[in-house]
């Protein structure tokens, strides 16, 4: 399965080892350090390290999001890889509360309600799990 980005846009994409897919459980939201980091410009945040991905496993298929939440460029988790709502039904930034869908990472609540997580193209292939990031 693969989502994000077409075939040439790949080209400027670095590759980024996850490992098997079949340890991302289904309901798992979990962070995945991502060194070295990788930029992301954005009109209302600016110019922004990411330096981890969040991934989730829902209805069957793969979602991963840059690691920064919209309202403030922080992480969504405190450090400690918690990434998820206490019910798990949403990518949850510890910081301020904001509220994440996991199909599309649309806000739904909290200070920067209505705008999206930073989508990043998922490669699943032979069980391996690979994130394509920003070279």
């Amino acid at each position: 399965m693969s989502t994000g980005a077409s075939g040439s846009e790949r080209e400027a994409l670095r590759r980024v080892p996850c490992g098997p897919a079949w340890m991302l459980s289904e309901g798992a939201m979990v962070r995945v350090p991502i060194i070295p980091g990788f930029w992301i410009e954005d009109e209302e945040l600016g110019r922004v390290q990411a330096r981890s991905a969040v991934v989730a496993r829902q209805g069957g298929r793969i979602y991963a999001y840059a690691n920064v939440c919209r309202h403030i460029p922080l992480t969504l988790d405190l450090g400690d890889g918690d990434v998820s709502s206490a019910d798990r039904q949403v990518l949850l930034c510890h910081h301020h509360g904001a509220r994440y869908r996991i199909e599309d990472g649309k806000c739904l609540y909290g200070p920067c309600d209505g705008a999206s997580l930073f989508p990043l193209a998922v490669d699943e292939r032979d069980g391996e799990l690979t994130l394509l990031v920003p070279g």
